[in-house]
């Protein structure tokens, strides 16, 4: 895409977000399905071709505000591929964890009436604690899907938002080109150059601060998850130590009968 092919499309968001969509290419799918928590932006970077898109011969020959929209869209499309393949791994592997729980669950009931009353003692907390800890992995996938899906909605929604104002901008740095261009005739390029790159530079300190602003809202929103999953790793500990306690006190009362 040429300087004037992009300048020709800054009205055309649908064939803008064609074009750099077909241009995405995924790798590391093995970060990209791997369980837990991993943050978009290293998605974006190890998972995709962002950086490379970013930096390519096309892009660079842009001006601004022109290569800001390109670049925006270009983050908006590889984040939203690589979160759209991950929640894909995600959902096969929330449907593999929920099977493994039915077949638990079925054991239980199988041999329940059989031997209900050794395993209430001996396997009914480690029964307990496996069910809890299926759950605990299906409700971390969930959260993370759900999470990756948010962030999704959310790298769209701001995409959406810095395109319009990028837009808005382009609009006004069009007119003023054009009021510039009446101006050069009297007082001479050097003027306007001055003015178009204060212009320029006050808009780009502007996104910056907006994508700092960004940044630490997300970095709450991790912390807060990353304290509930705490809590229950927490409660499970404590359970398995009341398994363990449990069975230690089965074995002392055996030994007093057998004095």
């Amino acid at each position: 895409m040429t300087t004037n092919a992009a300048i020709a499309v800054m009205n055309d968001s649908k064939e803008l977000f064609d074009y750099w969509h077909s241009k995405v290419r995924l790798k590391n799918l093995s970060i990209v399905s791997s369980p837990g928590h991993i943050e978009t932006p290293r998605l974006r970077h190890d998972c995709t071709n962002y950086d490379s898109l970013r930096a390519s011969h096309e892009v660079v020959l842009l001006d601004e505000p022109e290569r800001s929209q390109v670049i925006a869209v270009i983050k908006y499309q590889c984040t939203a591929q690589v979160l759209q393949r991950r929640a894909g791994f995600l959902n096969r592997h929330i449907a593999e964890l929920q099977n493994e729980v039915q077949d638990l669950a079925h054991t239980k009931n199988k041999f329940q009436k059989i031997i209900q009353a050794f395993q209430e003692i001996i396997f009914g907390k480690d029964q307990d604690i496996q069910a809890l800890q299926n759950r605990i992995s299906i409700l971390e996938t969930e959260n993370e899907t759900l999470r990756a899906e948010a962030e999704q909605a959310k790298a769209y929604s701001d995409l959406l938002q810095e395109f319009e104002t990028l837009k808005q901008e382009f609009e006004k740095v069009a007119k003023r080109r054009q009021e510039l261009a009446k101006n050069n005739q009297r007082l001479g390029g050097r003027v306007a150059h001055t003015t178009r790159f204060r212009n320029e530079r006050d808009a780009a300190r502007a996104a910056a601060e907006e994508l700092r602003q960004q940044l630490t809202h997300a970095t709450q929103e991790n912390q807060q998850l990353r304290s509930e999953n705490e809590a229950l790793t927490l409660e499970l500990s404590q359970l398995r130590k009341q398994t363990k306690l449990g069975i230690v006190e089965i074995r002392r009362d055996g030994r007093r009968h057998e004095n």
